[in-house]
């Protein structure tokens, strides 16, 4: 598939979704319970950020895996029904806005896929610390996922999200070379410092795994703090350059958060200074961009990056 560049990404989804229509999505696996209680407030967020501007709706499936809802009392048949579901609600919210505005940049579905972590819902998608979890265990966990997703038609894209983990991405490797009912793929790190992803390793490491996969279409950053940006985004732009994939970028807002207690710490940053950053990250680094916000993010974030990159 051919994107036009810079490709613009939706925001931050739960804290969007607890600001426009107060939920609570303290406990885990709130994603399932939205999609079930309240589908349109899944759709209505979706519609936010097409409207916003953004040219990709991500679903909201970050969370979602058989053993989780498993977990949590689910049947095996009705934990697959919320997993498709959630590419539908996405699905027919691009279409509602395509319907409404027919003469606007395509738009388009990512599959969401969280790391293991997400799924484990212990703080350890932000340290990368799986605990006794191999490889195989990884690539069995996550394709027992795409299995699910897969029958669903109308993904455009997958993005593999916050990946904290180095033996997580041994195993994304693993299942890119060997599936061939895969859309493009892209892969974004969550880091820690200005040159290593959550568990320690280095994020050049981590690039040199996935860069020579030609379904890998982008590579970069996600869920990672502002003042580690630059720094990375230098690392990504070393690896897309001379594969000529698309730098992959949507960092939090900046916020705190802390898995213990279930609550953010700090201020986030504006919408205006957030616009402003991305645009000077592009107009340094791109054309060849997939940007977007993560935790923290809003329409507001993404509406404040297309004004600054239009100036």
């Amino acid at each position: 598939m051919n994107f036009t560049y810079p490709l613009i990404l939706d925001g931050g989804f739960a804290t969007q979704l607890e600001e426009s229509f107060q939920k609570d999505l303290t406990g885990t696996l709130w994603s399932a319970k939205c999609i079930e209680d309240d589908p349109d407030a899944i759709k209505a967020v979706h519609l936010l950020y097409y409207e916003a501007g953004a040219h990709v709706g991500t679903t909201c499936s970050y969370q979602a895996s058989i053993q989780g809802f498993l977990n949590e009392g689910y049947s095996k048949e009705h934990a697959i029904e919320l997993m498709r579901k959630s590419i539908r609600l996405a699905r027919e919210a691009r279409d509602q806005f395509i319907t409404t505005y027919p003469d606007t940049q395509p738009r388009y579905v990512a599959l969401s896929i969280g790391c293991y972590g997400a799924v484990l819902a212990n703080g350890s998608e932000y340290t990368g610390q799986y605990g006794p979890i191999t490889k195989e265990g990884l690539v069995e966990f996550h394709n027992r996922r795409l299995d699910v997703f897969m029958k669903e038609p109308g993904i455009d894209m997958i993005l593999f999200e916050t990946i904290p983990s180095t033996i997580e991405v041994e195993a994304i490797r693993t299942i890119v070379k060997s599936r061939t009912d895969l859309p493009p793929v892209g892969v974004s790190f969550a880091c820690r410092s200005d040159d290593q992803i959550s568990d320690g390793t280095l994020l050049t490491t981590c690039l040199d795994q996935l860069d020579g996969l030609p379904n890998v279409f982008a590579l970069g950053i996600n869920c990672t703090k502002p003042r580690f940006i630059s720094s990375l985004l230098s690392i990504a732009n070393q690896h897309t350059s001379k594969t000529d994939k698309a730098i992959l970028l949507y960092p939090d807002a900046g916020a705190e958060w802390d898995p213990i207690g279930r609550c953010w710490h700090s201020d986030k940053v504006t919408p205006e200074a957030f616009g402003k950053q991305m645009a000077e990250f592009t107009n340094q680094y791109g054309p060849k961009m997939v940007v977007g916000g993560c935790c923290g993010t809003s329409p507001a974030h993404i509406q404040s990056y297309l004004k600054a990159l239009s100036q």
